[in-house]
């Protein structure tokens, strides 16, 4: 039992981080998806080494609370069988006590039985020479009257006597024989209680392994989040000064938007208000660009490793490679062409400085200064510029700023 108190001990001071149930269940593995493709869209404009670091780390946030719970499922679990091992071999002990307390009652019955024997030895050797008959003829021939009562009365004791012995004997043997089946089923008790510690003390040890399998698991993931959190260190003003050219970048295609803008001829007021003829503008007016899933949404969101604040400017769709994108509205071709960060894009203006744009495209099938009509076919989905993996990067502008794209399309967001 030292042994196994040495165990939990051990594992006690070795970690205290808490650890897995010992199962993976689909929602765990589920679980580790969801961070790695959310990570995976929070990370689109950092470098390979950084993005390959954050899947890492998604990997680990998502892992490390159940590695932790099984930890503490595997600790609870040793001292439990701690717990039985002791008892199991307190009852040993106990059976081993109780066994050797009959075998020296067996062994008193034992000698009482020799003893009895011994002493009744004369008397039973007379018996078997015929002293009692002898005694009677004896006491027949007397002719005294005196002496042949005492001669009885002799006869008489001599009879008890031998009763006595027979009734002490046979009572000893049967102590004994009981004295003796008593042992044996002590014997039999002690053994079983021995097998039952043993037993114990080998579970005990099977749930320390799986004690300290679990807590290597957590110092694995631990150790992986360590250095995959160097990684992004070191990367960190790489990573701001990528983003800072993004955020540049952006603000020169506003611009241009702005300036495209400017220079179409609108004919009244109202065109330039409510989107040049155009059904977009909000309400929901415009057609879904894309056959795909919304992946990420337009707004400020904390960057998963620096903790910094970052504009995500558009609405992705997740779509695989050669999707086709369509336009959300009619509108003119005001970019068609590589653009940093964004890869191939396209922008088109709608009137009334509100304009559409459409990145990451594996193909661009329109070109500047062409109109094109609502749903029309203008390119494909890529995965081109800082991009982790295909998709449309679908961004709404207004006056060249960036805005919200949900409410310019279907609440269903459905084709």
């Amino acid at each position: 039992m030292r042994r196994i108190g040495w165990l939990l001990a051990a594992l006690l001071l070795a970690g205290t981080a808490s650890s897995p149930a010992f199962g993976v269940s689909q929602s765990d593995l589920d679980e580790v998806e969801r961070e790695k493709a959310q990570m995976a869209a929070q990370l689109e404009d950092a470098s390979d080494e950084v993005r390959a670091a954050g899947q890492v780390l998604a990997e680990t946030r998502a892992e490390l609370p159940g590695a932790e719970h099984a930890v503490d499922v595997a600790q609870g679990r040793v001292a439990a069988a701690e717990a039985q091992a002791a008892q199991a071999q307190r009852e040993a002990d106990a059976a081993r006590d109780a066994l050797a307390d009959a075998e020296a009652e067996y062994e008193a019955a034992r000698a009482a039985v020799e003893e009895a024997r011994d002493s009744r030895a004369d008397l039973f050797a007379a018996t078997a020479r015929g002293a009692e008959l002898l005694t009677v003829d004896a006491v027949i021939a007397s002719g005294d009257p005196q002496t042949a009562v005492d001669g009885l009365t002799y006869l008489e004791y001599m009879m008890e006597g031998k009763n006595q012995a027979v009734e002490e004997i046979t009572l000893a043997r049967r102590t004994a024989a009981n004295a003796e089946n008593s042992a044996s089923a002590a014997r039999t008790e002690a053994e079983d209680a021995e097998a039952a510690a043993d037993e114990a003390l080998g579970a005990a040890e099977v749930r320390y392994g799986e004690a300290e399998a679990a807590r290597q698991a957590v110092q694995q993931l631990v150790g992986e989040r360590e250095s995959a959190l160097a990684v992004a260190e070191d990367a960190r003003d790489d990573a701001q000064s990528e983003y800072d050219d993004l955020e540049a970048e952006s603000e020169r295609l506003a611009e241009q938007l702005r300036q495209a803008a400017q220079r179409e001829q609108q004919k009244d007021d109202d065109d330039n208000d409510s989107g040049g003829g155009s059904s977009g503008g909000g309400g929901g007016g415009f057609v879904v660009p894309v056959d795909g899933w919304k992946s990420s949404d337009f707004g400020w969101r904390r960057h998963p490793i620096y903790g910094t604040m970052r504009l995500h400017g558009g609405t992705d769709f997740a779509a695989g490679t050669g999707a086709t994108i369509h336009a959300a509205d009619s509108g003119t071709v005001v970019y068609a062409g590589w653009s940093s960060g964004y890869g191939q894009l396209t922008c088109i203006s709608h009137g009334g400085g509100l304009s559409t744009c459409y990145a990451h495209q594996s193909e661009i099938w329109v070109h500047d200064g062409e109109h094109v009509d609502r749903d029309e076919r203008i390119g494909a989905v890529g995965s081109t510029g800082d991009s982790t993996g295909p998709h449309l990067h679908f961004e709404v502008r207004v006056r060249g700023e960036r805005v919200n794209p949900i409410g310019y399309l279907p609440s269903c967001l459905c084709r």
